[in-house]
């Protein structure tokens, strides 16, 4: 059985972020246990950089695509897309692809209303709105440059 590398992806992503986004602080939001099901935060990461606030879901996933069914924040990070300086989105690691992407919420919301169910390789064939965070693969994770995020713009 292949390892789920989901928790150090993270801690991969952390750091990084940490190093390639100049002045920037990121928080871990902590995963709710104990049975209380109902109750779930809004993502996994909130990062700072002025003048930007990013609530970053991450995911890790092996194939060339990743259902929507996967992303269980969705409809949380929705309420924060049209603010001015907030930035969210999923950092998606596609595992046996090497590569990372940022997909903006609002290209996951445009990808629904067009009857698409997963977000892949394919999806960034086909022109949505996804970066490709510059990475370099070494032996199990990428090193990734996160710097990119500063170029995003409102609704991104």
């Amino acid at each position: 059985m292949a390892k789920n590398y989901g928790k150090d992806f993270e801690q991969k992503f952390k750091q990084d972020f940490l190093a390639t986004v100049p002045n920037s602080t990121i928080d871990r939001l902590y995963d709710v246990i104990y049975g209380y099901k109902s109750i779930s935060q809004i993502s996994d990461f909130i990062g700072y950089s002025k003048p930007n606030i990013f609530y970053l879901e991450c995911k890790s996933h092996r194939g060339a695509s990743i259902p929507f069914t996967n992303i269980t924040q969705y409809e949380k990070l929705l309420t924060k897309i049209s603010l001015p300086g907030v930035r969210v989105g999923v950092i998606l690691w596609l595992i046996d692809k090497d590569k990372v992407y940022y997909v903006p919420i609002s290209t996951i919301k445009k990808m629904k209303e067009d009857g698409k169910k997963s977000i892949g390789v394919a999806s960034v064939e086909e022109g949505y709105n996804i970066i490709e965070i510059p990475s370099t693969k070494k032996r199990i994770f990428m090193d990734s440059d996160y710097s990119v995020l500063l170029n995003l713009e409102d609704g991104e």
